[in-house]
């Protein structure tokens, strides 16, 4: 596979891969206000979640799913999976993050150490990255 050169500015491929793992947090707690504001409703089909689609929220985070989505595909046209799939996990830590600062969720103390091994894992992993970016 040929790589080609990779872009600066806006079209820097790390710069997408950030917007891309906040829209992912951003849509996830979208989600969850809206299926949380639509969970009353009842249907027949509220056992499948599309309830959910009568809330403004939902169809908001579905424009954040788009938008991630063609961030990603960028993201992949410059940098490995190898490099870039483990650093896009970092979600793990903003989404649950988001949920207490923006949902008011409680996070328990065995989740907060599971979030700094998350952190901790990712450092040991931007660590080599950045190695490999200059080799790039």
């Amino acid at each position: 596979m040929e790589t080609e050169t990779r872009p600066a500015g806006f079209r820097n491929p790390w710069l997408h891969l950030a917007i891309s793992v906040a829209c992912v947090a951003i849509y996830e707690l979208l989600l969850k206000r809206g299926a949380s504001e639509t969970a009353h409703l009842n249907s027949s089909w509220s056992w499948t979640g599309l309830t959910g689609l009568a809330s403004i929220y939902v169809w908001i985070a579905i424009v954040f799913v788009i938008i991630s989505l063609i961030t990603w595909l960028y993201v992949l046209r410059y940098l490995p999976l190898s490099i870039a799939f483990p650093l896009a996990q970092s979600v793990h830590i903003f989404v649950p993050l988001g949920s207490w600062l923006v949902l008011g969720e409680n996070i328990v103390t065995l989740r907060w150490i599971g979030i700094a091994l998350v952190s901790l894992g990712l450092a040991i992993v931007a660590k080599p990255v950045a190695r490999i970016e200059e080799e790039l």
